[in-house]
């Protein structure tokens, strides 16, 4: 997780040193609302989720256990289908508790997979969704 988190930090001067070389976007034209945001040339963009504590921890330990089984059967279904491409606990007890990056076509993807968790739909667990940006074929090593 640390090693994550480092490369997520220290990719950000990258991303910055990126953006500021792109070639600046051509002059806006009149597009609809809900058009995609234009991509600096090499970047993809997904969806960084925190996964926060909820108003709702004071579950009985055998459902507590039961909603955990839940949310790893959500997060392997959404692996399986491509959308969840990396997804961890925090190694802390404060109140993110942990993260997902979702390659999800919208915002609207990223929330139907928050709203599918046993823990979010019980209130234990509260999805906070940004877009973000990588290069694309990046990865972790």
């Amino acid at each position: 997780m640390i090693r994550l988190l480092a490369v997520l930090l220290l990719s950000i001067p990258t991303l910055a040193s990126a953006a500021a070389q792109a070639e600046p976007p051509a002059a806006p034209t009149q597009a609809a609302p809900s058009a995609a945001p234009v991509l600096p040339p090499g970047m993809k963009q997904y969806w960084f989720v925190m996964l926060k504590k909820g108003p709702q921890r004071d579950h009985p330990a055998d459902e507590a256990q039961r909603l955990q089984a839940g949310h790893m059967a959500n997060m392997q279904a959404y692996a399986e289908r491509g959308i969840l491409q990396i997804a961890g606990p925090m190694m802390d007890d404060g109140d993110i508790r942990g993260i997902f990056i979702l390659d999800a076509p919208d915002r609207a993807g990223a929330e139907a997979m928050c709203n599918d968790d046993p823990a979010v739909q019980t209130g234990r667990l509260v999805c906070e969704i940004h877009p973000w940006l990588s290069q694309k074929g990046a990865s972790l090593k």
